[in-house]
């Protein structure tokens, strides 16, 4: 004979776990949208049991508030009790790498960062967590905060996020990032690339033409930072694209268009120490040292701090 009342439950269970399922996905997709675009899912989520996700639905809603110090204590309580929870594990994780990124301290964001990343790989550990897209996408750029040390690490958990259905904006950026910090800029470059088909921002055609620059692909790079010069009306891209293309010029020497574009930085900042030390660079490149000393000494006055303005003035 059926057990009804033990079906009856067991149907609660499945309608209340599908139910879970779509609050936990729009939950954590409105919450990451917020703080870092929009993710595309394409990973099927499972069904858990209602009895060890009824704290969970009360996290993600503050997870949808961004409240994270709230989320970081209430998974943490529902972790004190089902320990292999990979929602809340998940979501703690998640928290406390937002957590991180709003400390200030170094140390303290070190800290953070270590408890997240930690929390993150136990999820992993655990058999088809329910989030494991996000949980990599979040884990790679824990990584990469942690320094030089983890850059091979981001760079595998974001490719493992990306192959998961994570297309994002800031996955490319950190790649790219994650990339040049690691000194292999041809790969750099590929997700610089990327970037700017996606979304066709002035600071990724920056970041690339930087790149460029430094593999020696002048032309590319001089088109790129043309372009954005010519166009932006934002001063602080404006200076760097010209900065950029001033070193570009000077690498070919094409020494006087370079004195050229650096002169037309002090149109949008005329206290630029940079431009002042670029300058000199270039004179020294003509063979002009007391003009060279003159401009270091110029970008000094301006920024007694310009470390290779005073390290340039020893040696010369």
């Amino acid at each position: 004979m059926l057990d009804r009342s033990s079906g009856g439950s067991s149907r609660r269970r499945k309608y209340h776990g599908r139910r879970f399922v779509t609050v936990l996905a729009v939950g954590v997709l409105a919450a990451l949208a917020g703080t870092a675009g929009v993710l595309v899912f394409r990973s099927r989520t499972p069904i858990i049991p209602i009895v060890e996700t009824e704290r969970s639905l009360d996290a993600i809603q503050l997870w949808q508030d961004r409240q994270y110090h709230q989320v970081e204590e209430t998974t943490t309580v529902h972790l004190a009790r089902y320990p292999m929870d990979d929602v809340s594990m998940t979501l703690r994780g998640l928290a406390r790498f937002y957590i991180a990124m709003d400390l200030v301290q170094p140390e303290e964001v070190q800290e953070k960062l270590v408890e997240s990343v930690q929390d993150l790989r136990r999820v992993l550990l655990l058999t088809a967590p329910q989030l494991e897209p996000q949980v990599r996408y979040v884990l790679g750029k824990a990584y990469f905060h942690r320094g030089a040390f983890f850059y091979g690490a981001a760079i595998e958990e974001l490719h493992r996020a990306r192959m998961a259905g994570i297309e994002q904006l800031d996955l490319l950026e950190y790649l790219a990032l994650a990339y040049r910090e690691n000194g292999e800029v041809a790969e750099a470059i590929r997700y610089f690339r990327e970037a700017v088909d996606m979304a066709g921002e002035d600071i990724h055609r920056l970041s690339l033409a930087d790149l460029l620059i430094l593999q020696g692909s002048y032309g590319q790079a001089d088109a790129l930072l043309v372009a954005v010069t010519d166009q932006t009306a934002d001063v602080t891209l404006l200076q760097h694209g010209l900065l950029s293309l001033g070193r570009s010029y000077r690498a070919q020497g094409r020494n006087e268009e370079a004195l050229q574009v650096f002169e037309r930085v002090f149109t949008v900042n005329d206290t630029s120490a940079e431009a002042r030390f670029q300058m000199g660079e270039t004179h020294l490149a003509m063979d002009r040292g007391d003009r060279a000393r003159f401009e270091w000494r110029e970008a000094l006055r301006l920024n007694p701090n310009h470390i290779e303005s005073f390290q340039r003035l020893q040696e010369y």
